[in-house]
């Protein structure tokens, strides 16, 4: 696997946030829980110190066909819509997943997710359309929430000796993409960015029947660890959260039901893949809920949920 010391030509900047502790903060210890104190051995993802905000003016929905809810049957059950108003009568464990249930005023949503997006057009078609919403200047905190990377990796199918140059392609944009909500002059008030890693729907098998023409991809899992690796490297130096999508995602693929398979959960042998092989079924929405949930509200991850919608 090349080197990731690729990573050290980028130069992270400072965090620009002015926020108060974690709504998680104990009364009666003061002691926070660590959210990188992670539950569930497969969900590594890794928070800046102090990076849940107490209180939302918006929260800002960019990226990919997942973000923009492709595979949910029905658009209320996209996980955006989900995180930001639970329906009760399909996910009653939900009830509480919302933004409603963290914060006292219900922060304004904008969404200028894209179907099809890669790290390249989040920065050159959705950031622009970002600055329409907002206009130069806004007050009050930030959340942005996006998952991004799919795109950019499938190319790799077809070229997977250009893992490292694909690689350093995705975190220079990143890296615009950062800038931009770290500027402290567009948000004087701060932001926090929580980025999704990229997934896959083979369970580390790398080759599924029904899927991408039944084609053997197992080489290309190296090129997909290898990115994730060196977007989590780089959302560290830059004070960025990384949401473990992949880790909690595995298992819950196609070989869900394989008894043999690494990854195989015998409490919940779910599929959370649309039939499409890409994209989140509902139940795969509503994880992803999950994840982005307790990672603003800045608590432990505490891992697989054995539930089903109703």
């Amino acid at each position: 696997m090349p080197s990731l010391l690729l990573l050290s030509a980028l130069v992270a900047c400072a965090p620009v946030t002015d926020l108060d502790t974690s709504p998680s903060e104990s009364e009666d210890t003061g002691d926070k829980p660590d959210p990188n104190e992670n539950l569930d051995g497969m969900v590594n993802s890794w928070f800046p110190e102090d990076y849940a905000p107490e209180n939302l003016a918006r929260v800002v929905f960019v990226g990919d066909s997942i973000t923009a809810g492709d595979g949910a049957s029905k658009a209320k059950l996209a996980y955006t819509k989900l995180l930001e108003d639970n329906p009760d009568d399909t996910w009653p464990t939900g009830e509480e997943l919302d933004l409603d249930a963290l914060y006292d005023e219900s922060p304004e949503i904008i969404d200028e997710s894209l179907p099809g997006a890669t790290t390249a057009s989040l920065v050159s078609k959705q950031l622009p359309h970002v600055t329409e919403a907002l206009g130069d200047q806004v007050s009050g905190v930030t959340a942005v929430i996006v998952t991004i990377g799919g795109n950019d990796v499938q190319t790799l199918i077809a070229r997977p000796n250009d893992t490292e140059e694909t690689t350093e392609g995705i975190l220079e944009n990143l890296g615009e993409f950062y800038d931009y909500f770290q500027d402290a002059e567009r948000f004087p008030d701060g932001s926090v960015i929580y980025l999704a890693n990229v997934y896959e729907p083979s369970d580390g098998v790398g080759q599924v029947d029904g899927c991408f023409g039944g084609l053997n991809l197992e080489s290309v899992l190296g090129s997909l660890d290898y990115v994730n690796a060196a977007t989590l490297e780089h959302a560290k130096e830059r004070n960025v959260a990384w949401i473990d999508m992949h880790g909690h995602f595995l298992g819950h693929g196609f070989y869900a039901e394989d008894e043999d398979n690494d990854y195989y959960e015998e409490n919940d042998p779910t599929e959370w893949f649309d039939s499409d092989c890409i994209h989140p079924n509902d139940r795969g929405h509503h994880e992803i809920r999950r994840l982005m949930w307790y990672g603003l509200a800045g608590l432990p991850f505490p891992g697989d949920e054995p539930v089903s919608a109703e």
